[in-house]
């Protein structure tokens, strides 16, 4: 057999993509046994009928099994299936019909150093149960995309609290790195432009909505950048209002990446850095786009041209989603 019979096999069989939604399952479980949950990943496609019945989501997802038999003299209703299929439909945004090999992320976690408790992530309530819930904007892009830029904009505008994942962490490094392990660790995984671990950036991130419960809302620059955040941050926070994906060519994001660092001399913009840094949001970003684009929650915006075009797209954007009653009653009172 050849190279390309090997792939036409393989295709036909819709291998690459059972393997591509049994790897998501385990960067999300991160199980103790992975080699009996690959085992139950198998099982499942065997009972769903095989892998062309596989989502991308499969193995992330808890098991919807039928109610159990009743008896019609009991008086309820027959058993019935629940549908396993996805959430509502997702809009006018552009669908990936594959997902990209998943590449493991240097992960400090297996270290004895990361190991306390400050570095776990902790389940709390982050804002009062009893009061409405801020909003909460997302702007995601590659390195160099604006997203500071723009965030610290609509932060001015609408009154919002600017979260920046990145400068947090930036921050923590300059304070922490030179005595503390954890975080002198975690500066060599920025440094080789690796993300940092998952549980630190969550916990940072609550502790900012924690510092500001009164905000009117939050937008928050950089994240998630895995997967991985989105299905934690959910869990433990919820879902956000909106989110926004500037979308920007490689060649403009390196040639803002290599000024920048001409100006700012930042430890993640050397040439090295750069190139993982874009490769990483590369294979990233389809799953964090595909998930929220299930859901109805990302808006794509072109951030190729100037920053008052993008800006006023993303206003403009903001005010729909967000202030609906707003933009109506403007547009009344023009008439």
């Amino acid at each position: 057999m050849n190279t390309n019979d090997a792939k036409d096999y393989l295709s036909k069989r819709q291998i690459p993509h059972l393997f591509e939604s049994m790897l998501t399952g385990l960067m999300y479980h991160r199980p103790e046994d992975p080699l009996a949950f690959l085992e139950s990943c198998l099982q499942k496609t065997r009972d769903l009928g095989g892998p062309e019945c596989v989502a991308w989501d499969t193995f992330i997802t808890p098991d919807r099994k039928p109610l159990p038999p009743i008896t019609p003299a009991q008086g309820k209703k027959a058993p019935c299936k629940l549908d396993s299929g996805p959430g509502p439909g997702p809009g006018p945004y552009r669908r990936y019909d594959r997902l990209p090999p998943i590449q493991a992320q240097f992960s400090i976690e297996s270290d004895s150093d990361m190991t306390e408790s400050s570095g776990l992530i902790q389940e709390y309530d982050v804002f009062d149960p009893s009061k409405p819930r801020p909003h909460i904007i997302f702007i995601i892009g590659g390195p160099g995309s604006g997203k500071g830029t723009q965030t610290a904009k609509l932060a001015h505008r609408y009154d919002f609290e600017h979260v920046s994942v990145g400068e947090i962490l930036r921050n923590q490094l300059l304070h922490h790195a030179p005595s503390d392990r954890k975080w002198e660790l975690i500066a060599q995984i920025i440094a080789n432009g690796e993300l940092a671990p998952q549980e630190t950036t969550i916990e940072e991130l609550k502790q900012q909505f924690i510092k500001k419960q009164d905000a009117k809302g939050f937008i928050v620059d950089g994240f998630p950048r895995e997967i991985s955040q989105t299905f934690t941050f959910e869990e433990q926070i919820g879902s956000p209002d909106l989110v926004i994906l500037l979308a920007c060519s490689n060649q403009q994001l390196r040639q803002r990446l290599e000024k920048r660092a001409s100006q700012q001399g930042r430890p993640d913009d050397n040439t090295r850095a750069i190139e993982k840094r874009l490769d990483t949001f590369k294979h990233n970003i389809t799953l964090i786009a595909k998930y929220y684009q299930e859901r109805g929650l990302i808006v794509r915006v072109d951030a190729d041209r100037e920053e008052d075009d993008i800006f006023t797209d993303i206003c403009a954007i903001v005010e729909e989603r967000l202030f609906p009653s707003d933009t109506n009653a403007s547009s009344t009172e023009d008439l």
